[in-house]
């Protein structure tokens, strides 16, 4: 059958010859060229006679054939072959084409037609894709802002050479792994919330946030990606301490002008008097005794005061030639030091370090090392009539514990009330708490807490908590561990036989951590319907106080609610947990049936009594 024949039959003429796409149709034995259309003629430069006196191998380039042999057993069946390969023109220009292949009967012979659509332009969009995505690449790892990338399911998928230097771990250590168990510190705080925000929500997120484990301030953006979420951030901490510097400054005036007009004044006043007493000659011989050894008191609260001044003024001086930053350190080592420079603070004071436990730790040693100082010389000053201090650290659920003993006449309950209130700014900073605030702050930039115990005629012990961070291990060991920080967090045990659930607290806690274990407690009431409540935090550490007003106004009123009646709420044994227990009750408006408790098996007696009770009722 010839071309005129089929033409008529079907309209070959409008497939085959009018087709603005190059085609051609070859014997699939001898591989020549049968036919071809005037597209293919135009395209390739061959005439019509040419093209008919070649082989489909003509048309590829010679490095190419090989290729072609092996594609014959292929090229020989029934079926329909699309694929990408290269050709060559008249003038030797190599074309990128997408070729598909139909087998035929062409004038009696068994053939195949082709044809042949360009992809040069696909292939140079592809190229000048790649071109720009390595030039992205290139700007992305030289660039000074951290990059990363996470899919819906929150793994790393990117992670920039800023991204390492400004966090710490390397690319390798993170690709492919969960972001929340690669950076568990950041679990429970204010970047969780806005990138779940982005990630859910489907836009952009500005925010600024505190990264405690390497004390920086990132200025972030979260924005969202085809596949999850992209995340960029820039270090602006210059900036947030240079205005944390001024404040800084501002409380060092304060501390200084009260050392002048109120702790220098007292013991020179006492001074002045007491020798007046025997410059006037009104004291009797059996009271010399006596006076010379308040006299003698005096002298030395004034030279306690007196090297106090010359130590702040030490650190004046250095105050603005000195730049803080985080380092990994001994903090064995740093104490060993302070306390031997202690020994100088007081002529009847020894201070002694009983027990240091060392681990790697990554923070600012000048801000640790100076709140050290301050709680020992302030040990000191309010121990007079003690003979030593006693500096101990030991790591309490991956946490390092500093203390700082004195045995001094104890602080009273009212005392520890008011400092506690000042530190949670429920009442206006005194004086006498800004040093403590100070050593607060230390504690708080490093994820920390500070918070005190005493007891009357025994002496107080200062507690300063640094929660270990996987980013400190890493820097000392140079191996990613991501299980060695851990977070406070709530244990909640049903007793449905007893209608009640038992909430175990552990560890220490901030807002963050309440936020979190509150959440699941307020899911478990809604799924169990639950009304009764034993709230155990005898394994509560330190202080809460951010969280206070949270858990009273927000957080009980949910729980009531979802059907909470009943209260028991043991206290823990520290202090300040304590506090933040009473303060948020008094903080409480709605009407639960709450009361608070020392011993675990009393509280549980009256819970059950009163969920009884009211149930008969």
């Amino acid at each position: 059958m010839g071309a005129k024949e089929i033409a008529d039959q079907g309209g070959f003429d409008v497939l085959f010859y009018s087709n603005p796409q190059p085609m051609w149709i070859f014997d699939v034995q001898t591989l020549y060229i049968l036919e071809v259309n005037a597209a293919a003629i135009e395209r390739y430069g061959y005439s019509r006679e040419e093209f008919l006196a070649k082989t489909i191998k003509h048309l590829r380039p010679p490095e190419d054939v090989d290729f072609l042999n092996d594609l014959l057993p292929a090229i020989r069946s029934q079926h329909t072959n699309i694929r990408e390969l290269r050709h060559i023109t008249k003038n030797g220009d190599v074309l990128f084409t997408e070729v598909v292949s139909y087998s035929m009967q062409y004038n009696g012979v068994a053939a195949r037609m082709v044809y042949a659509r360009s992809i040069d332009e696909r292939r140079e969009l592809a190229g000048k894709l790649q071109l720009t995505q390595r030039r992205l690449l290139q700007i992305l790892e030289t660039t000074v802002i951290g990059f990363l990338q996470l899919d819906f399911d929150w793994n790393i998928t990117y992670w920039n050479k800023a991204a390492e230097g400004l966090i710490g771990y390397r690319c390798e250590d993170v690709m492919g792994h969960n972001f929340w168990t690669v950076l568990p510190e950041i679990h429970q705080s204010d970047f969780y919330a806005h990138l779940q925000l982005a990630m859910v929500n489907r836009k952009n997120i500005d925010f600024i946030d505190y990264f405690w484990p390497t004390q920086k301030w990132f200025a972030c953006n979260a924005y969202p990606a085809e596949d999850g979420i992209m995340v960029h951030f820039r270090d602006i901490t210059h900036k947030k301490k240079a205005e944390e510097g001024l404040l800084e400054k501002i409380d060092q005036l304060k501390e200084v002008s009260f050392l002048n007009s109120h702790a220098v004044r007292k013991p020179i006043a006492s001074l002045l008097g007491l020798t007046n007493l025997v410059k006037e000659e009104l004291i009797k011989p059996d009271e010399f005794r006596d006076v010379a050894m308040l006299i003698h008191n005096c002298s030395m609260e004034l030279d306690a005061v007196v090297r106090e001044v010359n130590i702040k003024a030490s650190e004046e001086d250095h105050h603005h030639t000195f730049k803080p930053q985080v380092e990994d350190f001994s903090f064995k080592e740093l104490l060993r030091s302070v306390v031997t420079q202690a020994q100088t603070y007081s002529p009847i004071h020894r201070v002694y370090a009983e027990k240091l436990q060392d681990v790697p730790f990554l923070g600012n040693k000048h801000t640790i090392e100076k709140a050290v100082k301050y709680l020992i010389i302030n040990a000191i000053k309010y121990s007079l009539g003690a003979d030593k201090v006693i500096v101990n650290s030991e790591v309490i659920n991956q946490n390092l514990v500093l203390s700082v003993q004195d045995f001094g006449k104890g602080i009273s309950e009212d005392c520890i009330e008011s400092i506690f209130l000042d530190l949670s700014g429920k009442e206006p900073l005194t004086t006498i708490s800004v040093g403590l605030q100070n050593v607060s702050a230390v504690c708080q930039q490093h994820h920390g807490s500070m918070w005190i115990e005493s007891e009357l005629g025994k002496g107080t012990t200062f507690m300063m908590r640094f929660p270990l961070s996987n980013i400190a291990n890493f820097k000392v060991t140079g191996r990613p561990d991501f299980s060695v920080y851990q977070n406070g967090y709530v244990e909640i045990i049903n007793h449905p036989e007893h209608a009640y659930a038992e909430l175990n607290w552990k560890g220490f806690h901030n807002l963050n951590t309440v936020k979190d274990s509150g959440q699941k407690i307020l899911d478990f009431m809604k799924d169990t319907g639950c009304n009764a409540i034993l709230n155990n935090n005898l394994e509560v550490l330190g202080s809460w106080e951010d969280a206070m007003d949270w858990v009273a106004k927000e957080w009980f009123p949910m729980m009531h609610a979802a059907g909470l009646q009943y209260f028991a709420w043991i206290y823990s044994p520290s202090t300040f947990s304590k506090l933040s227990t009473s303060y948020t009750i008094a903080l409480m408006e709605m009407n639960i049936c709450l009361k608070e408790f020392d011993d675990k098996e009393e509280a549980l007696v009256w819970l059950m009594d009163v969920s009884k009770v009211e149930s008969k009722n």
